[in-house]
């Protein structure tokens, strides 16, 4: 189990349960920084990471385009078998579940959270390291 495996795991109190869980990952990690989404009220959010741990880096983003249109870059890089994912079935099978029942037509689907985290940490990614080689998987897509 990864570096965050006690602190990620469900508990009775769920009070700041995710910033507890990026704060977990952010350090042993050494990410860039915590992306949140603040599109639905989301702008408190960084305060709740602050309280946690102020050293945690962080950047809003918002959504501009619909979650199927965000997606479907990356789901052209699962398609050509660019990304793979690495350690025992169970800890994907939430987020794969997601992946093969979302189709995109909105309010009437179950949430897509971990969906959505994935999109958004490739895309980003990907937007980190533009003009930085030769790696042009999701150019011209966005």
């Amino acid at each position: 189990m990864g570096p965050a495996a006690t602190s990620c795991t469900p508990s009775r109190s769920a009070t700041h349960r995710p910033q507890r869980c990026a704060a977990a990952l952010y350090h042993p990690y050494e990410a860039y920084c915590v992306d949140i989404e603040a599109n639905n009220g989301g702008d408190y959010l960084p305060a709740l990471l602050e309280q946690v741990d102020p050293t945690v880096s962080w950047r809003i983003v918002h959504a501009t385009r619909r979650k199927r249109a965000r997606a479907a870059p990356v789901a052209q890089l699962y398609e050509q078998t660019r990304i793979n994912h690495v350690g025992p079935a169970r800890v994907f099978a939430e987020l794969e579940e997601q992946m093969t029942t979302f189709v995109g037509m909105g309010g009437a689907e179950d949430s897509t959270d971990l969906l959505d985290s994935l999109v958004w940490a490739l895309f980003l990614e990907h937007q980190t390291h533009v003009g930085q080689g030769d790696d042009q998987r999701l150019s011209g897509r966005r």
